[in-house]
């Protein structure tokens, strides 16, 4: 069986030995060009990096493709209508709560990013590597007995939650698919203008569906607080782009701090990405949120077992 890996190369090993006998990895660069042409030899996709959109065209290229697993929660590069069709399982992440219960990297960036907005590291940073020394520019936000408003409270949420009451903040957050009988004691339960109306910070932990794509319009910017520090370690379209430019344009938000931007990896087609090239408000790093050598080597040797049991269960 030929398995096209696409992640770091050093998740290479551990696939390897965990796929054993009777398949082939292929290890293409993760770009577009270079995975395309190997698409009609491969029988499954073991994807860790999201860098390749496998839409329709791609994916008919794939005769003899029969399942695709992913080493991440999200998979909305992937046309998951096509595979469904086709009747071609998409494996995610998603659920696999045994996995990924104490996999932190991802809370462990948003609380960063949190507390970069907080204090205008990114501004405070340049100013000093251009050889100037003046703190005032620069009044930070006292974390301390300010309210964290998070929208999703699951695993990352839940993290955020317990760095958050750490730090001695309120946590308020809203999520409606998350039972109430399983709600954290952590989080004040709220609804969704409650969260944005109290916050100081809101950091976003949702999937991208139907439903949370542009979840925050300019409705929802107007009610946060001015000044508030809003967190994207999720999606860049959960935001809808030109309310989140707006809002930060015009001071009302008074920082960005993502991990994420719509139409990823082509970043020089983001708006986002071209404000953040001028103004010191916006903080952008590639997605990294989840890669930790230590929790990719875990979640890839569970995608690449889920790949030897599928095919193990087909003989």
């Amino acid at each position: 069986m030929n398995v096209i890996y696409l992640g770091p190369e050093s998740g290479i090993a551990a696939v390897k030995d965990t796929l054993g006998e009777g398949f082939h990895l292929l290890t293409p660069a993760t770009t577009p060009a270079d995975v395309i042409p190997l698409l009609p030899q491969a029988h499954a996709i073991l994807d860790a990096s999201m860098k390749v959109p496998l839409r329709k065209s791609e994916l008919d290229s794939a005769a003899n493709l029969k399942l695709i697993v992913t080493a991440t929660t999200g998979a909305d590069h992937i046309d998951s209508a096509t595979l469904k069709d086709r009747g071609i399982p998409l494996l995610t992440l998603k659920g696999q709560k045994h996995v990924l219960n104490e996999l932190t990297p991802a809370a462990e960036l948003s609380w960063m990013l949190l507390m970069a907005c907080a204090r205008h590291l990114r501004a405070a940073n340049r100013h000093v590597e251009a050889g100037q020394w003046d703190r005032e520019l620069f009044p930070g936000m006292l974390l301390k007995g300010r309210t964290l408003g998070l929208i999703g409270c699951g695993r990352i949420g839940q993290w955020m939650a317990r760095y958050a009451t750490a730090f001695g903040m309120r946590v308020i957050g809203h999520d409606p698919h998350l039972p109430v009988a399983e709600w954290p004691s952590t989080i004040e339960h709220s609804d969704l203008d409650t969260v944005l109306q109290n916050a100081h910070a809101v950091s976003i932990h949702v999937h991208l569906s139907d439903e949370t794509r542009g979840l925050l319009r300019q409705r929802e910017f107007s009610l946060m607080r001015p000044g508030t520090i809003l967190i994207n370690t999720s999606r860049g379209a959960i935001c809808d782009e030109d309310a989140l430019l707006q809002s930060l344009e015009s001071g009302h938000l008074g920082g960005y701090g993502t991990d994420v931007l719509e139409g990823e990896p082509a970043i020089r087609n983001s708006r986002v990405w071209s404000y953040a090239q001028t103004h010191d408000n916006c903080l952008i790093t590639p997605h990294i949120g989840g890669f930790s050598p230590d929790a990719v080597d875990i979640v890839l040797k569970f995608s690449a077992e889920r790949i030897r049991g599928h095919f193990d269960s087909q003989a």
